[in-house]
């Protein structure tokens, strides 16, 4: 098994290490990790990366994107606030911009090196994210991402991995085992696995309140797989506990979303509640080794969100501490 921590080009991360590449892969090796799963924006100079860090890819996410998948351009300018905001948020009209997207993003995986991409299957309206109610189906959203990764990956070439990555949000949940197995049946292209953010997992259980009904969900979902447990190839390894939370009234932050007057202030209360939901927090307790070891991964990847570079050194150093990782 590989340990990783995941960082993104965004200047955010690229500014801690002075878009120096050596300085990244020392800080890797100083904190006893393997490489990097990358969040890899398309405007970043992939020449300045060098061979053999990025071992993954995280692939780019559109949350709402069946409607505008199916052609319904009107519902999709109604949600968002007008014609241009569509373009702003897809990049065009119609739904070969999203397969242009994701065919550019595989090359560029591609010329990396890396061993594997991972790629979100969901699809959430903005709003439903406050109230859990949804209109849409775990086989829909599947179905549509099997059209799409179809018409962007070649079914004959060979090239990294593609794992489809879990959410809390219809499509893949993993709570279905049909489900899974009709995604990676669908697929053609031939590098295909899972993985499972562990911290997607638990927020489909909202009365998880500690570190070791965690280990006993994760468990049982991964055993009602059967046979498909197999195919998980890597582990996003962060913590959430989400009973606290979803035990407060939060129809405060529905109504504070509906009477946002800009799409800029309903983001900030969109991103608020989801930070609160899934807060990639590192999961610190010494159950998350049980956690790894039953999965047993290729890839464990450490996907937390620090503020700092010295905040993501202490979380990796205390993800590390729990899956029993000894510091000299």
């Amino acid at each position: 098994m590989e340990r990783l921590f995941h960082i993104s080009t965004t200047p955010k991360y690229i500014e801690w290490f002075n878009d120096d590449w050596d300085k990244i892969k020392a800080f890797s090796e100083k904190h006893h990790m393997e490489g990097i799963e990358l969040g890899l924006t398309m405007d970043y100079d992939i020449n300045k990366i060098p061979e053999g860090v990025v071992k993954g890819v995280h692939l780019s996410f559109y949350p709402m994107w069946l409607d505008f998948w199916r052609g319904d351009t009107a519902k999709v300018e109604g949600l968002l606030g007008g014609h241009q905001a569509m373009l702003d948020y897809y990049g065009g009209a119609s739904k070969e911009v999203m397969i242009e997207c994701y065919k550019a993003q595989y090359a560029r995986a591609k010329a990396l090196g890396a061993k594997y991409m991972v790629f979100h299957v969901s699809h959430i309206c903005m709003e439903d994210s406050f109230t859990w109610q949804f209109d849409y189906t775990d086989d829909e959203i599947v179905d549509a991402t099997i059209e799409l990764i179809n018409a962007v990956f070649p079914a004959d070439e060979e090239g990294p991995m593609l794992l489809f990555e879990n959410l809390w949000w219809p499509g893949l949940t993993y709570l279905d085992k049909q489900v899974t197995k009709k995604l990676l049946d669908g697929v053609k292209y031939g590098q295909k696995g899972l993985l499972m953010d562990i911290s997607h997992l638990i927020l489909t259980n909202l009365k998880i309140g500690n570190e070791k009904a965690c280990y006993t969900y994760v468990k049982e979902v991964v055993q009602n797989l059967g046979e498909l447990k197999e195919f998980i190839y890597g582990v996003h390894l962060n913590k959430t506990l989400p009973k606290h939370y979803m035990q407060q009234d939060r129809s405060y932050l529905v109504e504070r979303y509906r009477e946002a007057k800009t799409p800029q202030l309903k983001m900030r209360v969109l991103k608020q509640h989801i930070q609160k939901l899934d807060p990639h927090q590192p999961f610190d307790h010494e159950i998350a080794k049980q956690i790894v070891e039953y999965i047993n991964p290729k890839f464990c990847v450490y996907e937390t969100n620090p503020v700092d570079i010295y905040e993501m050194a202490y979380f990796i150093k205390r993800q590390n501490l729990a899956l029993g990782i000894s510091y000299k």
